[in-house]
């Protein structure tokens, strides 16, 4: 509404009353998208948008549909604190709680394991897929299996060298 010289704010960057959480759903959105690493162009890619429709997401200006949810849902985003604010801790046979100390140790493993013959790191994705083994191969385990000695025995076995 314009008033004269003045325009009036839509309120559209304004909270909602009640909101959970007191960060737009925009900036939840945009926190995700830092959080994994990715570009507005990245990320607009993977949810099938234009970067000027995320950037309208980011600001506030129009929300996004279920789809577009579902396909960010697919490389890691939480929907749940997109929509409610409150980030969710999973439950069940896929969670798995390690400590500072063996999340540090599994890092060490992964950079120690996984270098070509000139000592350069391979590509991410060969590293990415060592880390889940080694995530995976922890889940039973107590807290004396995660030390850097039994972390290297324990790749050893898994990939037989």
């Amino acid at each position: 509404m314009k008033t004269g010289k003045n325009v009036l704010n839509s309120g559209h960057h304004i909270n909602p009353p009640g909101c959970v959480n007191s960060q737009s759903f925009g900036s939840r959105l945009r926190e995700e998208r830092d959080r994994l690493g990715l570009s507005q162009t990245q990320f607009a890619e993977v949810g099938g948008v234009a970067r000027t429709t995320q950037h309208i997401y980011e600001t506030d200006i129009r929300s996004p549909d279920v789809a577009y949810l579902e396909k960010l849902r697919g490389i890691g985003v939480d929907v749940s604190y997109l929509v409610s604010g409150s980030r969710q801790v999973a439950a069940g046979s896929d969670t798995l709680m390690v400590s500072g100390l063996a999340l540090l140790n599994i890092y060490r493993i992964v950079d120690e394991f996984c270098v070509d013959e000139d000592g350069e790191p391979l590509p991410l994705e060969i590293r990415a897929r060592f880390f889940q083994l080694l995530c995976v191969s922890l889940k039973d385990k107590s807290s004396q299996d995660q030390s850097l000695d039994s972390l290297r025995n324990e790749l050893r076995r898994l990939t037989g060298t």
